[in-house]
């Protein structure tokens, strides 16, 4: 089969008269067939994304679901300290994010204070 995923995204920005706007969908294979969706619960230390039922990651959907002003870094590397070089994307409370890897075998979050929730979803291609 083909196009067996949908992914819709759209941004606005605004600033000082000028403005961009942006509204794309389109639709990807699946060549896998497995994913993993979830709630995690994010700490300062770090914590490892998805199951191991998801052989090579593709699209990556992420939610913090926690309030306040810290952030979860989603990372490629469980690098057990300083992961600014290998952050793919920062997410501050109530903020999302969908991306495709270039075929990762792992994803990490961390946390930057406390314990956050994380709501994610990771379809194999």
């Amino acid at each position: 089969m083909a196009n067996e995923i949908s992914i819709s995204l759209s941004i606005i920005a605004s600033k000082n008269g000028a403005k961009f706007e942006r509204h794309e969908s389109f639709k990807d294979d699946m060549t896998g067939d497995g994913w993993s969706a979830g709630i995690s619960d994010i700490t300062i230390t770090g914590e490892t994304l998805g199951e191991d039922d998801v052989g090579t990651y593709g699209w990556v959907f992420v939610k913090n679901l926690s309030t306040g002003s810290a952030y979860i870094d989603i990372i490629h590397t469980d690098s057990g300290g300083d992961d600014s070089d290998d952050t793919l994307c920062r997410l501050y409370a109530g903020e999302s994010s969908i991306f495709k890897t270039a075929g990762l075998t792992a994803l990490y979050a961390d946390s930057s204070a406390g314990t956050q929730q994380l709501e994610y979803a990771i379809i194999e291609l």
